[in-house]
């Protein structure tokens, strides 16, 4: 069993920062692949995310989406997720990052995917029916 990443509510959950890889590309944070598989529905190399820090009151679509990629024992970053800490790339990672505690926000993805337009028709139907 992993800690981490802790589901909070339906494709939300929460984790640690364990650190940075060289091997992670600038926009891709790692966990290790077997607590993904056990502890989420992430889909390692498919899904984005969005991830806000406890202390952050950044607004959440201002926020950069990451590329979740399943570390494997054979790669550099896989001791630093070895309980399913988030690991950054080098050019993502600040060192006031670590051990910091974060959410992982995939619903935009799961629910909405790229097709906003779904989203303000839905929006524009529940004004009018206030409306009336």
């Amino acid at each position: 069993m992993y800690l981490y990443p802790v589901e909070v509510v339906a494709d939300i959950y929460m984790s640690r920062v364990g650190g940075c890889s060289s091997e992670l590309e600038r926009g891709e944070i790692g966990i290790n692949a077997n607590a993904l598989y056990t502890n989420t529905s992430l889909i390692a190399g498919e899904t984005l995310a969005r991830l806000k820090f406890f202390e952050s009151n950044k607004p959440f679509f201002l926020r950069k989406k990451y590329r979740i990629v399943g570390l494997e024992e054979h790669m550099e970053g896989y001791e630093l997720s070895e309980n399913g800490e988030i690991v950054f790339s080098e050019s993502d990672y600040k060192k006031e990052f670590e051990g910091k505690g974060v959410i992982i926000n995939a619903v935009e993805e799961f629910r909405i995917g790229d097709d906003m337009g779904k989203v303000v028709k839905a929006m524009r139907e529940r004004i009018r029916n206030m409306e009336l």
